[in-house]
């Protein structure tokens, strides 16, 4: 197997920089590391530059800007993944073999995640990576699903429900409701090894690597004792979060009707974010950390220097 040359897109956003970061701590085993981006953004980039990563400067919707790489993955964020599909198609005509969609999440294609609003960009690119292999068997085109359930440090978002300024943790649903985790550390180790490994005959992989299942119950309390501070928890119907997503839908809000969606669906019952069986056996040489590390290393960077 050839030594993979790695293109990202998305590279300065929240997995984006620490997963440029695992890609340099493995610099030697890559042909190429390179981050798409266009002239007016370059200058985010200067301190990778400089670290011997290549800047292409072109558009992610051009085949040009992908020849000469083989791996491509995509961080974009929530807005530009309805670009993913004209992006795999460049990536197609450009010969790339391996392509990561931005999906780090949940496993979207069960249970409530097919008809949820903020997994529909997720679900169009499934749907197109599996079209695009099956019509094009003799391409050597493949993809890979990377779900790690939620990003342990990012538990404390509004959008999961932590509230560092009230001390609160509000949550839409049962504080039984369990949900996986996986720190932003961990799942950047996950990636940057399973672009090392063999690729799929089939086409499609998908890698499940969430660390544990916790409740959310759970979660709050290690919210306390990592950050020392006994966070209030606050649990209120999950209809209510339904509710809200539709109203903010109908006032054409499409941010809040997003984050509404999600706490939707995180407290809703009866299925579960990523089943079992979980692939973290295949990275045995990835030891990865708990909740309560993960929180307590995230408190300790946000507290302000004396």
């Amino acid at each position: 197997m050839p030594a993979p040359s790695i293109l990202l897109l998305g590279a300065s956003g929240y997995l984006g920089v620490p997963l440029l970061a695992e890609f340099l701590t493995h610099r030697s085993k890559f042909s190429r590391l390179a981050i798409l981006t266009d002239e007016s953004r370059k200058h985010k980039f200067e301190d990778a530059k400089a670290k011997g990563v290549e800047l292409i400067i072109g558009s992610y919707l051009e085949p040009d800007s992908f020849k000469g790489f083989n791996t491509v993955l995509s961080l974009l964020g929530n807005h530009a993944m309805a670009d993913q599909p004209s992006i795999i198609k460049a990536c197609l005509a450009a010969k790339v073999t391996e392509f990561y969609p931005s999906e780090f999440g949940g496993d979207s294609s069960q249970g409530p995640y097919v008809t949820n609003r903020y997994f529909d960009e997720k679900n169009k690119t499934r749907a197109f990576l599996a079209e695009t292999v099956a019509k094009n068997p003799d391409s050597g085109f493949n993809y890979t699903l990377i779900m790690c359930g939620g990003f342990m440090e990012y538990v404390m978002n509004p959008i999961f429900g932590g509230d560092e300024e009230s001390e609160t943790f509000t949550f839409y649903g049962s504080g039984e409701k369990r949900e996986p985790f996986t720190s932003v550390a961990d799942v950047c180790r996950y990636t940057v090894a399973s672009t090392l490994m063999p690729k799929s005959p089939s086409g499609a992989r998908s890698f499940k690597i969430p660390e544990a299942w916790y409740t959310w119950s759970e979660v709050i309390s290690t919210i306390s004792r990592a950050s020392g501070v006994e966070y209030k928890p606050i649990f209120l119907p999950n209809e209510e979060a339904v509710e809200k997503a539709k109203q903010f839908k109908e006032s054409g809000d499409a941010d809040g009707e997003l984050t509404f969606s999600l706490k939707a669906l995180i407290g809703s019952l009866g299925f579960e974010a990523v089943p079992e069986p979980w692939d973290n056996d295949k990275f045995p040489e990835i030891v990865p950390v708990n909740l309560e590390t993960a929180l307590k290393q995230y408190f300790a960077k946000s507290k302000p220097e004396v």
